[in-house]
Parts: C-alpha cells; sequence; structure tokens
C-alpha cells in the first residue's frame, strides 16, 4: 500500500491535537449527552470546552433564558469535574463562562462559524434522527456539520447500557475504522490511531467488499461469480495487511474484519455489538447534485449507527 511506506511516524507523533472542544446545545436530553462525551474527552486531553447556543431571529427575546442555561451548564461542567478529580488524574481546566457563545441564525452555520473562528479541534453533537420527507429535503443540524466541517466532528449517540458507568465516563475500549484503502479512508485510520494510542483502546479495521457485477457479461464470458468473489476477498485481505503494517499503528493493538455486503449495511449491523464505543469514518468531499441523490457512506452511517460517530473530513 504506497500510502503506509511513505509514512514514518508512529501515532502518537501524527500532529493531531484536541485543545479546543466546541459542543452545540439546544438544552435538550440528546445535547447534554453530547455534553457528557465531550466533557470526559477534554478531561483526558486537557481540553477547553466551548458551548453554543443558536436561536433563531424571531427569539431574540427569549436571548437572556439562553443565557442563564449556558451559565448553567458551565457550572455544571464545573462540578462534574470536581467529581471526576478523585477518579482521574486528569481533568478539565476549569470551565470559564466567557467560552458560552450565544448567536442568532441557522444553526448548522452558526456552529461552522464558530468552529473556524475558534480554530476548533473537534465538534461535539447530537443527532435528533429526523426521518421521512423533512429529513431528506432539510436534513438534520448534525449532518450539515458533518458535510461543512473542518475537523472532525463527533456524533453523540444515547449511551449502550453496557457502556453506563457511575461517573458518566465515555470509556473508548474499542474502535471500528471503516476503510475502502482510499486515500481519504487513510486519513481516518491514522486520527483513529491517533485516538486508540491515547485511550490504549482495540483498533478493528472493518473492510466491506461490495462487488458490482454485470451478471449478464459473467454468463456470457463463462466467468464465474465466486471466482471474481474470492479475487476481490484475496485482494483486500493484501491491502488490509499492508495497511495493518504502516509505522504509526505500531503502538495500536490491531484486528481486521473483511465482509461482503452494502458498506452502510455492514458497518451499521457491525455498530450494533455492545462492545463497540465509537465508530471513525473518514468523508470522501463530495457535493453537489451526485452528493444531494447518493449522499455519502459516512453521513449515512451518521444517520444510522447505533454508537457514536466520529467523522474525520477528506481534507483534515
Amino acid at each position: 500500500m504506497t500510502q503506509g511506506a511513505s509514512t514514518t511516524r508512529s501515532a502518537s507523533n501524527l500532529g493531531y491535537k484536541i485543545e479546543k472542544i466546541l459542543v452545540p446545545l439546544d438544552f435538550s436530553p440528546p445535547s447534554m449527552e453530547a455534553l457528557e462525551y465531550a466533557v470526559s474527552l477534554a478531561k483526558q486531553f486537557r481540553a477547553a470546552i466551548h458551548l453554543l447556543h443558536v436561536y433563531p431571529p424571531d427569539e431574540a427575546a427569549s436571548t437572556p433564558g439562553a443565557a442563564h442555561l449556558l451559565l448553567q451548564s458551565a457550572e455544571a461542567i464545573e462540578r462534574l469535574n470536581e467529581e471526576l478529580a478523585g477518579i482521574h488524574r486528569k481533568h478539565v481546566e476549569p470551565f470559564c463562562p466567557e467560552n458560552c457563545h450565544i448567536r442568532c441564525g441557522r444553526p448548522y452555520q452558526e456552529v461552522l462559524g464558530l468552529a473556524r473562528e475558534l480554530e476548533t479541534d473537534l465538534i461535539v453533537l447530537s443527532t435528533r434522527g429526523h426521518s421521512g420527507l423533512k429529513h431528506l429535503l432539510l436534513g438534520s443540524t448534525a449532518e450539515r456539520v458533518v458535510r461543512g466541517a473542518t475537523c472532525p466532528v463527533l456524533v453523540a449517540r444515547k449511551r449502550k447500557e453496557k457502556a453506563k458507568t457511575a461517573d458518566k465516563e465515555f470509556a473508548i475500549r474499542t474502535i471500528l475504522v471503516p476503510v475502502d484503502f482510499s486515500r481519504c479512508s487513510f486519513g481516518g485510520v491514522k486520527y483513529a490511531a491517533f485516538l486508540a494510542t491515547k485511550f490504549h483502546a482495540v483498533l478493528r479495521l472493518f473492510h466491506v467488499i461490495y462487488p458490482c457485477v454485470d451478471y449478464a457479461f459473467v454468463d456470457r464470458a463463462g466467468v464465474r461469480i465466486s471466482q471474481l468473489v474470492d479475487a476481490l476477498q484475496d485482494a483486500a485481505r493484501q491491502e488490509m495487511e499492508a495497511l495493518k503494517q504502516t509505522d504509526f499503528l505500531r503502538e495500536v493493538s490491531v484486528q481486521s474484519d473483511i465482509r461482503p455486503g452494502l458498506p452502510v449495511d455492514q458497518v451499521c449491523g457491525a455498530a450494533d455489538d455492545p462492545n463497540l464505543d465509537l465508530i471513525v469514518i473518514s468523508t470522501h468531499g463530495r457535493s453537489g447534485f451526485k452528493h444531494a441523490v447518493m449522499g455519502s457512506v459516512a453521513e449515512h452511517v451518521v444517520r444510522y449507527a447505533a454508537c457514536p460517530v466520529l467523522v474525520v473530513p477528506s481534507s483534515f
């Protein structure tokens, strides 16, 4: 694999950092769940948390109430940090009220704008799981942020029962990384390795074989479909072994899994595993009509996966 041959850095020296985390809040239970994820990550990385509440232009009168709720959230973070201080050696720096931001406008635009302004390293937000025509036409804030962000985005999910702990820590023990052996997916593997090293987590490289076979042509040519599938599997195994030999994976416990099927179905099916804590997936930078009609695998995984999904932009 040519990408792997060109790198000589370990996962702990890839140049990634998490120093500023942006958390959009609408004070709903899902957004408060996302805040819990952000607090756990901030403690691990000693990162600063910025809270953002966006209100529509026709609700300007509600701004004072929103400011009050943001300050309450800040106090809640301080109390949570105090409770966790005796358990974790590393903890988040004291939360600053000036890290509360209130903006007026369209939520996804304000989130992306503030992330650029602050040079945020990570955005942590929740998804409401819209479905039906409304979702098709408008999309969710989470998916629009994923589509436009220039930094990684963690889309939180309600924690699996097995993963819940008394201190509400977001524990990362196993990370699933879908790969198609492209340069874009290689970026996702690198970021996942960075996280796995920090959390001493297992990295599960996951490749889905999706053979697009012209059955009429196959019949005429007299080629057995099983032979084509075997060839694809052999090629995938070789690519996977080459990927596992890259230098930055030396410090990481790596597993691999190759399955046939539809990528979104297989990735989301794997997300049902109660031992899986996080999916790290990279985007392919699609845009325009092709994107509107088909969407990307990353966005579909964000929409349907049962566990948190961290999306790494293709340009990151």
